[in-house]
């Protein structure tokens, strides 16, 4: 049976561009006149893909097609978004065989061409492939034509038939239902490099941090619920050794989240092998904002995108440039951030837990029981400002932490067993939210509407903000901590000793800040 107007769908090849981490269908027609022979592509190309005509007409002369006194026009549609890459190649050489075959290929609307071409014709990857077969998928294509690679990290995709073949010539003889038994069956070409275990450095144990209870309590919440979290002290206190273990007790990523993040890495040019251990950042605070939030010329995503679905953790927070550390305010709030450019705007993910430490001055040493602090106090509120108050107001547990002994006693469970735990509180949260978020992030109507908080309990809450004078956003981290508190202990409705501990942990914070402004006022 025909379908209505198959004929021009033929005419049509279908192919998928990138804006940041979104895909994009890109439609390519073809047009072949009698004129003095050349190729040219309209419709927004980049650079590279000018070059693109100099592959085609090889790939036409290699299959032994008569170019000679032949114009070929490609157009790429949408014409007013830009095109980039060289993914587009296949699709652009099928569009211009379709005008010059004999008999048209059988192709639809729902099959896809990515790769790229060699000058002999063979098919190739390309920058960007994976995350753009992620987005090809969630396009709806029924099949994809790709370059020869492993598509084992894909996982089984029984609505999705992906096709990997060698050269335009296999992909003809394919599209013709010929030599089908002829595919490639092993990838001659490898999308990632194998992590080895025993060169990676081992990570810090919680059951290796002595004492710091409290600290270890809050990291296991915020972990659970997607909270972040700053950390204050003087050096040596632990605050970089716990968020260096911090990320040991995260749970391992789902498939989906670690082709995600893989296709982020690739996007970025960063090596990351199909690891499901959630991404661990530690930029150095001399990074610039470009390199914190993302951009560029040509924009790739930076250190918070890369930090997707896992931790960006910001040593000597104060150190760190005030306009980078504002950046990070939206994406902390919305898990994505969108780079404006003059030629084009692109979002890429970042939904992570930031994780910051910072000494409370520029010698470190004031509120310690070790050393007396050298600072003034115009350089203890200069150095203090560098975070501004909007920023500040958005982690969700603040804690000054001191020096401990050796000798410090206390529970120390150990990574696994903590992020047993953690693992639990994050399936609770995955069945209730249906996998949109966590506790953390998700939008507050969503968590009103799932936690159903009784009225005593919001009246409750009201009366402490209105006495503490905390602000609405303040009142909204009560009830999202008190969640991933109940959480943690399996309780399907928020209890009492839930909203309790929550109030703890934000009047730990509002002591400090006070305690900190006192103590500065009276130097």
């Amino acid at each position: 049976m025909k379908m209505k107007g198959v004929s021009d769908i033929e005419d049509q090849v279908m192919s998928v561009g990138l804006e940041g981490m979104r895909g994009h269908l890109v439609i390519v027609e073809a047009n072949v006149r009698v004129d003095k022979e050349g190729c040219l592509i309209v419709g927004l190309p980049d650079v590279s893909m000018k070059e693109s005509r100099e592959r085609i007409l090889s790939c036409l002369h290699a299959l032994d097609i008569d170019v000679s006194m032949k114009k070929m026009t490609i157009h790429l549609s949408p014409a007013d978004k830009r095109k980039t890459g060289t993914g587009h190649d296949c699709a652009m050489l099928i569009a211009v065989l379709q005008k010059m075959l004999p008999e048209p290929l059988p192709i639809d609307r729902k099959t896809c061409f990515l790769a790229a071409l060699s000058l002999t014709g063979n098919l190739e990857p390309f920058h960007g492939l994976i995350p753009t077969i992620q987005q090809a998928i969630l396009l709806g294509f029924k099949r994809i034509i790709l370059p020869p690679i492993d598509i084992g990290f894909l996982g089984k995709k029984p609505s999705v038939e992906l096709v990997p073949v060698h050269s335009v010539s296999e992909l003809l003889s394919y599209l013709r239902g010929q030599r089908e038994e002829e595919l490639p069956t092993e990838a001659l070409i490898s999308i990632h490099e194998p992590i080895h275990p025993e060169t990676m450095e081992q990570p810090t144990d919680f059951a290796n941090i002595r004492g710091h209870m409290e600290a270890k309590r809050m990291l296991e919440i915020a972990a659970a619920g997607g909270h972040h979290v700053l950390l204050s002290g003087p050096p040596g206190c632990g605050k970089t050794m716990l968020a260096d273990a911090f990320h040991t007790i995260l749970p391992d990523l789902s498939n989906d989240d670690m082709l995600e993040t893989f296709g982020i890495y690739h996007l970025a040019k960063e090596n990351r092998g199909l690891s499901k251990r959630p991404p661990y950042r530690h930029p150095h605070h001399l990074a610039s904002a470009v390199s914190l939030i993302g951009g560029g010329t040509y924009p790739k995503p930076g250190e918070i995108s890369l930090a997707h679905k896992g931790v960006l953790f910001l040593d000597e927070l104060g150190e760190f440039s005030r306009k980078a550390l504002d950046m990070l305010r939206q994406p902390m709030e919305i898990g994505e951030v969108t780079i404006n450019r003059v030629r084009q705007t692109v979002t890429y993910p970042a939904s992570l837990i930031l994780i910051a430490a910072t000494n409370p001055c520029p010698c470190g040493y004031f509120g310690s029981n070790e050393r007396y602090c050298t600072c003034t106090p115009f350089q203890i509120k200069t150095y203090q400002l560098k975070a501004s108050g909007p920023l500040i107001d958005r982690f969700d547990f603040l804690m000054t932490l001191q020096s401990v002994g050796l000798t410090e006693e206390g529970v120390a469970e150990t990574s696994a067993t903590v992020r047993a735990h953690v693992s639990e509180a994050r399936a609770i949260q995955k069945e209730r939210y249906q996998g949109t978020g966590l506790n953390g992030n998700i939008p507050f109507s969503l968590l009103m509407e799932t936690t159903r908080l009784t009225d005593e309990q919001l009246q409750h809450l009201q009366m402490i903000c209105f006495d503490e004078k905390w602000s609405n956003r303040t009142q909204a981290k009560l009830i999202r901590i008190a969640r991933t508190i109940a959480d943690l202990a399996t309780e399907r409705e928020v209890s009492e000793t839930a909203i309790q501990e929550a109030i703890k942990w934000k009047r730990i914070a509002a002591n400090l800040q006070n305690a900190t402004i006192k103590a500065v006022n009276h130097r």
